[in-house]
């Protein structure tokens, strides 16, 4: 008898040791000062609602993609649709955590309203390493770098390139900052690149929760500005233990 009662206390014990491993996911992710820090807001907040907690484990982001296939951690926090859809291992959640949007900045009203393909005689700059402003810079008859944003308004401002390349929010922010008045977007964005989440096959049943409670969070989730998380409206759907089966 007594016997029994141990191995029904160790039984009991097991299972809520089970259940708190459960409340809280590892994702991977990688260094990208514009966007990791504000997926990882948004999806915590997105995760409270159903009573888990989150974390990050940085790494490069091959590193990173592949400790999520492998199921070393339970997914990757935020990608873009094709990096990580060429794993069978992971899925997406169908609702994008983010959309960052490009645009083209200049101090020449004169190209107001032009298309891309119309500015391609001009010298443009992107900041080193930004893979889809890189790609918008293609064809230019001048294509310069810089390590920062500040830094490509800094050339914009001495005249050492006509357009710079970079996402909305940063633009934004480094005109109040630097006080340019004279600065000033062209008309259309150049490209808008949503971000996904990805969990492991093994979280699969909490796939169409997530979504559910991404939908019911703020609709305005730009790539570069954290959002405001007093605007965050919890899901309809509450994720239990007994949902889960774990009680």
């Amino acid at each position: 008898m007594h016997r029994l009662l141990v191995c029904a206390v160790w039984g009991i014990l097991i299972s809520a040791g089970c259940a708190s491993a459960q409340e809280r996911l590892r994702f991977s992710s990688f260094n990208a000062p514009n966007l990791t820090p504000v997926a990882l807001e948004i999806l915590s907040n997105a995760y409270a609602t159903l009573g888990i907690r989150i974390e990050t484990v940085v790494s490069n982001p091959r590193r990173a993609l592949l400790d999520a296939a492998s199921g070393k951690t339970d997914g990757e926090l935020v990608r873009v649709v094709g990096t990580a859809e060429r794993h069978d291992t992971l899925i997406r959640v169908d609702v994008p955590v983010m959309v960052a949007r490009i645009f083209a900045y200049t101090r020449n009203g004169q190209l107001q309203g032009q298309s891309l393909s119309e500015l391609k005689y001009l010298r443009a700059g992107h900041v080193s390493g930004a893979r889809f402003a890189g790609e918008m810079a293609e064809g230019f008859s001048e294509v310069w770098t810089a390590e920062t944003p500040g830094q490509l308004f800094e050339m914009l401002i001495r005249d050492r390139i006509d357009v710079v390349i970079i996402g909305e929010s940063t633009g934004k922010r480094l005109i109040g900052e630097m006080g340019l008045t004279d600065v000033f977007p062209l008309q259309h964005s150049l490209k808008e690149i949503a971000f996904y989440h990805f969990l492991h096959v093994r979280h699969a049943e909490l796939v169409p929760l997530i979504e559910d409670a991404l939908r019911q969070g703020t609709p305005d989730r730009d790539g570069d500005e954290r959002d405001d998380s007093s605007r965050w409206k919890p899901s309809t759907r509450e994720l239990t233990l007994r949902e889960r089966g774990l009680s």
